[in-house]
């Protein structure tokens, strides 16, 4: 009788998580995004919290060095990001990640750690027999 009752409720279970999940997959998709706000909670505008991004990545020697070299002086470079207007600044200032000086040494340190593991690897298995243990 137990196993009659297990059983059925099993059955009816697994019914109800079908048709669920049946109903559930016809749901259409919404995209959802963040809506933008003009000031942050302590009050600085988009504008400035840009600025203060890019004269930060500004700020470091090399850039300093490589923009002296082309003939850049500090006032020159902020009076033409003080003409820029808010979506040019948010454009550069969401692109600076890609222009920092030695941003893709990162993917050169996996690379080789990557090749030293498959070195070990095969090491330990035996393939290969470069290190006399």
């Amino acid at each position: 009788m137990i196993f009659f009752k297990r059983f059925f409720f099993n059955r009816v279970f697994v019914c109800y998580l079908t048709v669920a999940f049946s109903i559930l997959s016809f749901a259409s998709s919404a995209p959802a995004m963040f809506i933008p706000f003009p000031c942050e909670g302590d009050g600085t505008s988009h504008r400035e919290m840009d600025l203060q991004k890019i004269q930060k990545f500004l700020e470091s020697k090399l850039v300093q060095h490589k923009l002296s070299q082309l003939g850049f002086t500090t006032d020159e470079i902020e009076a033409r990001l003080h003409q820029l207007d808010d979506e040019q600044l948010h454009q550069i200032a969401g692109q600076i990640h890609a222009l920092e000086p030695g941003g893709d040494a990162a993917w050169i340190i996996v690379l080789v750690l990557l090749a030293l593991i498959g070195f070990l690897i095969l090491e330990l298995t035996g393939v290969i027999d470069v290190l006399k243990w």
